[in-house]
């Protein structure tokens, strides 16, 4: 990834600053100038966290930079404490922006590229896919995980306050990020021996499935010749024998059923009468139904006219009762009724009807005509019960006739069937025989093709397995020169040690770094001394600063020497000579500034340096470099801080 800072745009309560980053930068000035907030005002926008000072929570409402990335135009935009990015960038003739998450993301914000925060655009724009590494390898769950463009811009940006403490987390307590930084560092240096591993691996996969295979193939060969399919042709031949055999066996069934006879007479008089008992059996279930339907209302007629009399004899009781009865008082209310005219009733006031009842209504009369229809209906259930008897028996009589002939039947089809179907069951047996036969042959026909198949998927992964040992073998010598780019890391190091007149380093020294954990380590003496020199106590406040510098600058030229863009070629260097002093230790300081400017001429001129310290270092008359400049002092108009308007109050 080529990554170029251009400008940083401030944008304050008051006033609106920019910063020019072309090419190689220096900031430098006092305590409080706002030095240090331009490369976390840089980290912030490329999706850091920041904390911010007083003067910039006070006065700070956006800030914006302005890079390339390979070549194509980015401005990042993010407004104070904003977890969101504007980035805008040019493709062509059009322009294009989004707001992205700055580290967390959960839904892509470009269709179909998988973009999902700050990081994913960046390899995006560089249309470099994001590195992965192989997490919790050897386990069950062994997956890739991705590492974000903040893992490796951990080495792009030495930051002040990280300078003298945490070591690029290689030393953190946090297993977690520690693993992350030596994935990081791995991924940076090419180290492909899980590479190596994961191929052996595949190849030894490869080798036992092709085993596997040949392994089964042999026995399917040898199961072949015992069942006599190791000639397809002759075996195709008993096939055809067979389907032939089939045929013929279908013919002789089919005339064995044209040549039944036709049933006997007395057969077909039985199953006439069969068919006669069945339905005259349907006929009398039904008339018993139709029976027993018909004595339920007969039944119900006869108690109906029952409680017909008796209401009747009440009736006409009650109008004997009181017809005759003089009434005074209300027989409801007990109150005295008024005086009624002649006519009209005592109770209700009404006109008197009072008949008596002769003639048809008489009692007498209607008694005699109650009684002579319940006789008329004794008589006709009486009549429906007898009916009702003589058709159970005679259904039973049918049941028994139905039975015996049925048994009959059944005797003359045995009698006349006997010889048919001995013969019929012979031809559908020897169908069937020859049917299944056919369909084992027609399976076991499929194994040569089995056989053949397995033969060449062996083949086939023998070639692979070919393949991949000579790939393995690519492997073995990258990943041995892979472990030349650790041993180069070392020497490196060490050169940049001893070029900066680091304290108690000397040429005869080498540095140790372990690939596990990629943690430097110099034996102060013999190979075997007991005393090193490590992030651990390679001193306090700059040397700290000078040591971690050191090694950053010593990657980033194993980077420059390999050709390969693992690592952004940008490199912000934070105060790295703090609590070094220039009037106690010059030659330290002077030896460290004449190797940073040695590499951003030579080795590292394509990576682009932005340099912040507390004094200005020149560049040596014997370097050719050029560089750009800012001195920041509070109340110094030619010379400005990063707030000019500032100066301490922040009401």
């Amino acid at each position: 990834m080529r990554l170029k800072l251009e400008k940083l745009h401030l944008d304050l309560r008051r006033s609106i600053e920019r910063i020019d980053l072309h090419g190689t930068v220096y900031f430098y000035g006092p305590i409080g100038s706002g030095k240090s907030s331009i490369g976390r005002l840089i980290d912030y926008c490329l999706g850091g966290s920041y904390e911010w000072t007083p003067a910039l929570q006070a006065e700070m409402v956006s800030a914006a930079l302005e890079l390339s990335i390979n070549d194509v135009p980015l401005t990042l935009h993010r407004n104070k404490d904003s977890n969101q990015v504007v980035a805008t960038w040019q493709e062509g003739n059009e322009t294009l922006q989004v707001i992205i998450p700055a580290k967390t993301g959960t839904n892509e914000v470009l269709p179909e590229s998988g973009v999902t925060v700050l990081s994913d655009l960046l390899f995006y724009l560089a249309k470099e896919e994001a590195p992965h590494v192989r997490r919790r390898k050897g386990r069950p769950d062994e997956r890739l995980e991705r590492l974000s463009f903040r893992d490796l811009f951990r080495y792009c940006y030495l930051d002040q306050t990280g300078m003298d403490s945490v070591f690029f987390r290689l030393d953190s307590d946090n297993h977690a990020i520690r693993a992350k930084s030596v994935d990081a560092l791995r991924y940076i240096l090419g180290y492909r021996t899980e590479l190596v591993a994961e191929m052996e691996s595949r190849l030894q996969e490869v080798r036992e499935q092709r085993l596997a295979l040949v392994s089964g193939a042999q026995a399917l060969s040898k199961a072949l010749l015992d069942a006599g399919l190791d000639d397809i042709n002759a075996y195709d031949l008993k096939i055809e024998s067979t389907k032939a055999e089939i045929d013929r066996a279908r013919v002789a069934a089919e005339m064995a059923r044209q040549q039944r006879a036709p049933a006997p007479h007395a057969v077909e008089q039985l199953r006439e009468q069969a068919r006669r008992l069945a339905q005259e059996q349907i006929a009398l279930e039904q008339a018993s139904l139709d029976i027993d339907y018909r004595i339920v209302e007969l039944e119900r007629h006869t108690n109906e006219l029952q409680m017909l009399s008796v209401r009747f004899q009440r009736t006409a009781t009650a109008r004997m009762i009181l017809g005759g009865v003089d009434f005074s008082s209300c027989p409801r209310c007990t109150q005295t009724l008024p005086k009624r005219e002649v006519g009209l009733c005592l109770v209700c006031g009404q006109p008197e009807h009072i008949t008596e009842a002769v003639g048809v209504l008489d009692q007498t009369v209607v008694n005699e005509d109650l009684r002579a229809r319940h006789a008329e209906l004794k008589e006709t259930l009486t009549r429906m019960r007898a009916q009702k008897r003589a058709v159970v028996l005679r259904a039973e009589e049918i049941t028994s006739e139905r039975s015996a002939t049925d048994r009959a039947l059944d005797i003359r089809m045995k009698e006349y069937d006997s010889a048919f179907l001995s013969q019929a069951l012979q031809h559908e047996r020897n169908l069937a025989r020859l049917e299944q036969r056919l369909d084992a042959m027609l399976r076991y026909r499929k194994l040569p093709d089995v056989l053949r198949d397995q033969l060449a998927q062996a083949e086939a992964l023998k070639s692979d397995e070919a393949e991949l040992r000579t790939a393995l073998e690519s492997a073995k010598k990258m990943a041995f020169s892979d472990r030349k780019n650790i041993e180069l890391l070392g020497e490196l190091f060490l050169d940049c040690l001893l070029r900066a007149k680091f304290p108690d380093v000397r040429p005869s020294y080498r540095v140790e770094i372990d690939p596990a954990t990629f943690y430097p380590r110099i034996p102060l003496g013999s190979d075997d001394a007991i005393v090193v020199l490590s992030f651990d106590n390679a001193g306090s406040g700059g040397m700290m600063a000078l040591f971690k510098t050191c090694f950053a600058l010593a990657l980033h030229r194993v980077c420059a020497r390999s050709g390969e863009s693992r690592l952004p070629p940008l490199l912000i260097i934070d105060t790295p000579t703090k609590n070094v002093s220039s009037v106690e230790n010059p030659e330290v300081i002077a030896s460290f500034y004449r190797l940073v400017y040695e590499l951003a001429t030579k080795e590292l001129v394509k990576t682009q340096f932005v340099i912040i310290d507390n004094e200005f270092n020149a560049v040596p008359e014997d370097i050719l470099l050029s560089m750009r400049i800012r001195h920041l002092v509070k109340g110094d108009p030619k010379n400005p801080p990063l707030i000019p308007y500032l100066e301490g109050n922040f009401s």
